[in-house]
Order: C-alpha cells, then sequence, then structure tokens
C-alpha cells in the first residue's frame, strides 16, 4: 500500500453495532502505532478503552472513551463510541468532536439493520465515513453477501477499496481494489504483497472506477474509451471524494488478530479531513475558521466526572489555541467564567498534562463547574455558539429509592451529578405517584447508570419499574352520616354531619359544596368538613388509590357548643366518606398513554400486533414525517402494559423501532385488571 502523504490531525469516532469489534480494531491500531506497550482485549478487562468498571463488566462499550495515536507527522485522536442502541445520544454527543467516523460491522448481512440511524445521522452532518467489514476470519462470515447488502441500503458510492482474500478460516489477506495488487497477512497484522488471485475483485474495482467517474468528467472519459485510468489520478479522486462524503469505501479487518489494523490506518490518514483546515458553522450560520491565533471557540463533547478527582470536560477545540492559564467563558450558560484546573490529552484513563492545544484538537479540560456536555466555551469577548442537536423524549423509566434512609437527602444531589456526566438522563418527581423517578434511553441504559452511581458514590439503590397510578372513581350516589364522638376528662370533641356523594364527568376532579340551612353546622366548621372529605379520598376503597371525579356536598349535621371543633368535623367527614364511597359503586381508573411508534415499515404489521396484543386502540399509521421507509403507528395503550415495551419493540425491529408516550387520559379498567391490581395491592399490605 502507499504510503499516507498527509499531515496535520484526523478526529476519527469508531461507531457501529455492539459487538461489532469497535473497540478491539481500536486497540489494534493503538498497538500498531505503538501509542500503547501492548494490545489488550476486550473479554479481559485490558482494552485500553473499555476502561470503565461498567463497561469492563458488561464487555462491552456504555460510554464514548478517547485515545490518540502518531504516525509520520499526524495526530490521530480516535472516540470509541458505544454500540447498543441504548447509548446512541451518547455517541451523538460524542461526534460533535469527530470530523469522520470508522463504521464497523460484522461481515454478517442480517446485522446491517442496526447502523440505518447511525448512517442517516452521519449524512445529515455530512461526516465523512467508511465501513470496516470486520471479522471476516469467524466462521459462517459472508463478505459478499454484506457488502452487497451495504450497496443495496446506502447506494453505489459505497465501493469496496478492499476485497477479502477466502473468508471464515480460509482468510488469509486481501486485494487492495485501487491498485489491484493482492497482500497476504503476517504475524502481528503486517501485510507483504503476494501473487495476485485471478478472477479477484475485478468487478469491485469497475465499480470504484465508476463511481469516482459521478465526481470527474475526466475520469468518465476515459472509461469511456477503455481507458485505464492512472493509479495516481484514482488515489487522488478517492481521497477527494471520501474526505468530501461523497464516496463511502469499504476496508476489511480481523481486529483479533490485528489484520487490517495499518491498512485502515493509512486510509484515515490519507483520505480523511485534516482537523486543522476544517471550518465548522456556528448556530447563527457564520464560518468558525480554524486560527491558531484568534479567540478560542470549544464544544464539550463529554463530561466525567470523578468523586475523588472532581469533573473533566472533554472538548473539540476548532479555533484558537487554548493555554492552560486561558479564562474561557462559557457562553451557553450566560457568559459564565471559569479558569482550567489543567489541559489533558487522553490515552483511556491516562492522562498526560498539555500546556496549550491548537485548533482541530480534542482537549480535556480539568475542574469547569458550569460546563456542560454540548455547551460552548471561548475565550476574550467572543460570542460565538455552536449549534447543538435537540435530544428525543426518554423512552424507559426506573424508580429509585435509596436502601438506606440516610441516603435521601443525598441522592438528588448525587443525580445532578450523574445528569452532569450524561446529559441524556432526566430526573423527576413521577406527577402521580410521587416517586423519584431516572428517565434514559433503554433498560441497559439505566441499568449501567444505577451501577456507576452506586460504585461511584458508595450508595445502594433500590430500584424498580414505576408505579402505575391507577384512580378510582364512582358510578352512583348515595347519602352519608359521619358522627364522631370522644369524651375525655375536660372538654371532649363532637362532630356530625350529613353528605351527599356522588359522581362528577371524567376529568372534573373534585368539588365540594354545602347547602346547611339555620345553623346546623357553624361556617367555621366548613374548612374542616373539607378537610376531611379530601383526605379520605386520597385512599380509595378498591386499591387505596385517590379517588377522582366526584361530588361531595355537606347538607344538614349537628354540634355541641362546648365540644365541637374543626378537628371533630373533620374526622366526623372522614369516617362519612369511609363508609359511604362503596355505596357508590366504586370503579378501578387506569391511565391511557397516547402512544406513536416510529419503525421501518416492514415491520409495522408486526407492531400493529404487538399495540393489539397490549390492549391498544389504533388511532392511525402511515409513512413518518422526515423519515423514507419508515411508517409511525399512532395509538392509545394502558400504561400498565408499557413498562418494557421499548425491549420488546426492539427486539422485534432489529434495535430500529422507538416510541413516545404521553398520558392522555383515565378510563375504566377491565375486570382482570382490577383483580390482578386489588391482588397485589393486597400482597403489599400483607408484605407492610
Amino acid at each position: 500500500m502507499a504510503a499516507p502523504q498527509a499531515q496535520g490531525i484526523r478526529n476519527v469516532a469508531f461507531v457501529g453495532p455492539h459487538h461489532s469489534g469497535k473497540t478491539t480494531l481500536v486497540e489494534a491500531l493503538l498497538a500498531h502505532a505503538q501509542a500503547i506497550p501492548r494490545k489488550g482485549a476486550v473479554t479481559d478487562g485490558t482494552a485500553t478503552t473499555d476502561h470503565d468498571p461498567e463497561a469492563q463488566a458488561h464487555q462491552m462499550s456504555v460510554a464514548p472513551s478517547f485515545a490518540y495515536l502518531t504516525s509520520g507527522n499526524v495526530r490521530v485522536n480516535i472516540i470509541d463510541c458505544p454500540g447498543a442502541v441504548d447509548f446512541f445520544e451518547e455517541t451523538r454527543y460524542a461526534l460533535l468532536a469527530a470530523d469522520a467516523a470508522v463504521i464497523v460491522v460484522e461481515a454478517d448481512p442480517n446485522r446491517l439493520a442496526q447502523v440505518e440511524a447511525l448512517v442517516d445521522y452521519l449524512e445529515s452532518k455530512a461526516l465523512p465515513h467508511c465501513f470496516v467489514i470486520n471479522r471476516v476470519d469467524r466462521p459462517g462470515a459472508d463478505f459478499i453477501s454484506t457488502y452487497a447488502a451495504l450497496r443495496q441500503r446506502f447506494g453505489n458510492h459505497v465501493v469496496a477499496e478492499q476485497a477479502p482474500i477466502g473468508q471464515g478460516e480460509g482468510f488469509s489477506g486481501f486485494v487492495d481494489v485501487v491498485a489491484m495488487r493482492a497482500y497476504k497477512y503476517g504475524d502481528g497484522g503486517a501485510a507483504a504483497s503476494s501473487e495476485f488471485p485471478d478472477n479477484i475483485a475485478s468487478k469491485n474495482h469497475e465499480e470504484l472506477l465508476e463511481a469516482l467517474a459521478d465526481f470527474d468528467d475526466h475520469l468518465m472519459e476515459e472509461i469511456l474509451e477503455g481507458q485505464e485510468p492512472s493509479l495516481e489520478e484514482v488515489e487522488r479522486d478517492l481521497a477527494t471524494d471520501v474526505s468530501a462524503d461523497k464516496i463511502i469505501p469499504v476496508l476489511v479487518a480481523s481486529g483479533v488478530r490485528g489484520w487490517g489494523a495499518p491498512e485502515l490506518l493509512a486510509v484515515m490518514i490519507r483520505q480523511f479531513p485534516d482537523a486543522t483546515t476544517i471550518s465548522r458553522t456556528d448556530r447563527s450560520g457564520k464560518a468558525v475558521e480554524p486560527s491558531p491565533s484568534g479567540p478560542v471557540v470549544a464544544q464539550v463533547c463529554k463530561t466525567m466526572v470523578h468523586p475523588q478527582s472532581g469533573k473533566l470536560s472533554i472538548a473539540r477545540i476548532f479555533s484558537g489555541t487554548l493555554n492552560a492559564d486561558a479564562q474561557l467563558v462559557n457562553v451557553s450558560r450566560g457568559d459564565v467564567k471559569e479558569r482550567p484546573g489543567g489541559l489533558y490529552t487522553l490515552l483511556g484513563k491516562a492522562q498526560a498534562p498539555a500546556n496549550s492545544v491548537g485548533p482541530g484538537n480534542i482537549v480535556a479540560i480539568a475542574r469547569l463547574e458550569s460546563a456542560q456536555t454540548g455547551d460552548t466555551l471561548c475565550t476574550g469577548a467572543a460570542k460565538t455558539v455552536m449549534p447543538l442537536h435537540a435530544p428525543p423524549k426518554p423512552a424507559f423509566t426506573l424508580a429509585l429509592r435509596p436502601h438506606e434512609r440516610s441516603d435521601e437527602a443525598k441522592l438528588s444531589q448525587l443525580l445532578v451529578r450523574m445528569k452532569e456526566e450524561d446529559p441524556t438522563l432526566s430526573v423527576e418527581r413521577a406527577p402521580f405517584t410521587d416517586e423519584l423517578c431516572l428517565h434514559g434511553y433503554g433498560e441497559m441504559h439505566l441499568a449501567v447508570t444505577v451501577e456507576r452511581l452506586q460504585r461511584k458514590y458508595n450508595v445502594k439503590l433500590d430500584t424498580q419499574l414505576p408505579q402505575v397510578p391507577y384512580r378510582e372513581t364512582i358510578t352512583g350516589k348515595t347519602q352519608q352520616q359521619g358522627r364522631y364522638k370522644h369524651q375525655t376528662g375536660g372538654h371532649g370533641m363532637f362532630g356530625d354531619v350529613h353528605v351527599e356523594i356522588e359522581p362528577l364527568p371524567r376529568g372534573k376532579g373534585f368539588k365540594f359544596d354545602e347547602r346547611i340551612v339555620g345553623g346546623a353546622v357553624p361556617k367555621n366548621f366548613f374548612p374542616g368538613v373539607e378537610k376531611g372529605v379530601r383526605e379520605a379520598l386520597e385512599k380509595g376503597p378498591i386499591g387505596g388509590f385517590p379517588v377522582v371525579d366526584v361530588h361531595v356536598t355537606l347538607y344538614d349535621g349537628s354540634y355541641h357548643s362546648v365540644d365541637s371543633n374543626e378537628m371533630s368535623f373533620k374526622l366526623a367527614a372522614s369516617l362519612a366518606m369511609r363508609e359511604g364511597l362503596p355505596k357508590c359503586h366504586p370503579v378501578l381508573l387506569e391511565p391511557i398513554q397516547r402512544v406513536e411508534i416510529t419503525v421501518p415499515s416492514h415491520y409495522t404489521s408486526t407492531v400493529l400486533q404487538q399495540v393489539s396484543g397490549r390492549r391498544g386502540q389504533i388511532a392511525s399509521y402511515g409513512p413518518a414525517e422526515g423519515r423514507r421507509g419508515y411508517d409511525t403507528v399512532k395509538a392509545l395503550i394502558p400504561q400498565s402494559e408499557l413498562p418494557r415495551y421499548l425491549t420488546d419493540l426492539r427486539t422485534a425491529t432489529q434495535g430500529l423501532g422507538y416510541f413516545t408516550a404521553e398520558h392522555d387520559h383515565f378510563e375504566y379498567a377491565p375486570p382482570k385488571v382490577v383483580q390482578t391490581v386489588t391482588a397485589e395491592r393486597k400482597e403489599m399490605a400483607v408484605a407492610k
């Protein structure tokens, strides 16, 4: 392969489905460039970029990690991004710092659906990218079908730059499709020139030239005249078109063996853009030039918080030179002034101090109190704000409770710190149940968050799916007396009320009236009666849920001139309600969610079946707005059917489906649900 002729910086994100071998391939690159003394492994917890205990425990990346290597006069900053769909939002934040992406996929066409959303996002940002078909040496590997599926899904500008010699256990080398030369792999990942196999990659070479000719008229003329373009011209066009996100090359590799790592590094250097020459556009549409002498403009792409050493804000420098003693202004937080506690370069968890960092580079800035992921940092009078995507609504929720009551006071503060580290999280008190709820993008996302929270801050948490906020109401009316009398040695307590209890229309809440005649109950006791009624409605007769849509009228009663007081009438009203509500034909109400499910069109029928199986009512379905090949299904589904629906939806759609849900209304629960809920409430009461 030709030696790379380039200089400057490459900022490259490694992305792709989980378990496709991204981290292993990054490890092979770092070892090849001698950035690390020896290659680690994900399976034994020694991989450079999987340094988090949670990543090691799950043997998968659960947050973006950063590393770098140097090759000749080029510095390559690597962002190893998580592949699980639960962490896709963190990947999108990390891509704020990247100028190109390597999409790592397995040699299995059945898994390619999982990269569609990722490719859509890269193309929306015009980020150059290539595919690496990894694990070509695994039994059952199928490069030919995988490559064909890539072209079918993403167009004919996806072209093989390498083709494997053999696959599965027979994988032994590759053909450089550009130069049409063969190479055999040796020990340590090195590839040596080899005899060219007959009839290998000739079709790939034709596809490559045809794709390049779409952007080069001279090359097109040569092809039409039957001339073979010069290698120099093809390589020049390829570098230009890949850097401009017009051509998407496909490479082959075996990360475990280190095969393909040197060639991938050469492609990254030769064909991906130099960060020191790239201008970006700020939120107002103004160009931000990579000038070393201008004011600093940087954007935070990841935040790491350590209980002992403090906070690190990893930022991409778009313009200017950041010095360790500079004063920064966080323009995203109302021009808050910050002074860095130090600048560092990251190689996994290893930190090396830096005195200054120029445009195009990625740096970790210590102890910025106000900075959060996505914020723009500037120096001087610069007011530049870099663009930031709007995150979608969270789709999975856990209710949290500290195992020890002594930890209750600090839990909210710790969750604020976790949200600093992971902006995709949100925390709230549930409006109906008052549970402390943590919202995220999947079951794995929140499980890892809880693990990290417990480890970092030594707090034990109990988690459960949030309670379904059932309600109770009444369908009939009654009149009920409540009489409270308590005699002590001194003044006693006496209250006597007659109330009428009747239903209100759905959604009308609670109404209290009085029609006392002749002072049977003095006016100063009316507030006590209303308080007693309201307290009694907090726990209904079916399952102890709040009772709603009730009209209560105080119409008669009696009092004692000495022993009556507001508390007496409050207790009397509570007694009347507790005895009267069961006579009003109470019913259980369940909350109904308004749900929008977005899936590839060929999964729509599956989703319609899922909705029906969850007692849902389909309102409509049709093409999704702004997403070609996707449908949106709108439905009303009981909230009790949704807690783990996200996992089922992703399983059925290869991780491509997602949904949003909002409370819509309450309606009568069917008998089977009432039976289940009341049985659960009895078990809970016995357990207490």
